[in-house]
């Protein structure tokens, strides 16, 4: 017998509704005394409910922290929007045809370093994060690392391009029209967006690959556009690179 994509979602919501059920009244079943575990009757379950998305404007993408992701789910986000999904989150058969009738642009996304490791260091994340007032990012080369060390960083505007000169532009633009401070470009040909972003006389950008490659440069010049290769790179060499290039611009602040 074969399913629609609609019938296929409404089996897995039926699916974890029941699980969610099932379990619950486990907890709360009476113990062998006609009491429950506890002393105390505990509420009865509720089906479970999809979290409705959650738009960030600043970075122009949709959060979903649901684990199943419907058709439902997505058939009101705009076309083209970026969407934020959890790592191991599950994409239905009609979500997946949602995806791609509206070109959303599905990203998996890790959580932050562990609530101790934040807590320890959040004093100096929060010196790096403030050393530049304004701080974008035109991203072509895109990775889950990626993701993960730019969440630490007050980003004003996130951008994703499709290819080098369209990082270029985008940087020129928001250094021109002082969106931004300074732009971070995340892409394979970095030395071809750095070059082309160089045409215009308002900007100074610069290719790096780890942060002694930023004490050099900022010891000879303010660079404001700064472009690298993600590719391959783990979540602790973005993350020192990046903290290195926000501690130049409070340098030269």
């Amino acid at each position: 017998m074969n399913l629609s994509a609609e019938a296929i979602d409404r089996i897995v919501a039926n699916v974890l509704n029941q699980f969610s059920t099932s379990k619950t009244s486990q907890i709360a079943s009476p113990a062998p005394n006609g009491n429950s575990s506890s002393g105390s009757k505990l509420p009865a379950a509720n089906p479970q409910k999809s979290v409705a998305p959650k738009a960030n404007p600043s970075l122009n993408e949709v959060q979903i922290s649901d684990s199943v992701i419907t058709a439902e789910t997505l058939q009101r986000i705009p076309e083209g929007t970026p969407v934020i999904v959890k790592p191991r989150a599950i994409i239905t058969p009609a979500a997946v045809d949602i995806v791609r009738q509206a070109k959303l642009q599905i990203e998996r996304r890790l959580e932050s370093p562990t609530a101790a490791s934040t807590q320890t260091n959040s004093k100096k994340e929060t010196s790096s994060e403030n050393s530049i007032s304004t701080l974008g990012a035109a991203i072509v080369r895109h990775s889950l690392a990626l993701d993960s060390a730019l969440e630490e960083l007050k980003l004003k505007s996130r951008e994703l391009v499709s290819c080098p000169d369209d990082a270029a532009k985008h940087a020129i633009s928001e250094i021109s029209r002082n969106g931004v401070d300074t732009m971070l470009v995340f892409a394979e040909q970095q030395h071809r967006a750095a070059c082309l972003a160089n045409r215009n006389k308002r900007v100074k950008a610069v290719v790096v690959r780890d942060a002694s490659d930023v004490q050099q440069i900022r010891k000879q010049l303010r660079a404001n556009v700064w472009c690298l290769d993600p590719t391959d790179r783990s979540y602790y060499e973005l993350k020192n690179v990046l903290k290195m290039i926000t501690e130049s611009g409070r340098s030269h602040s």
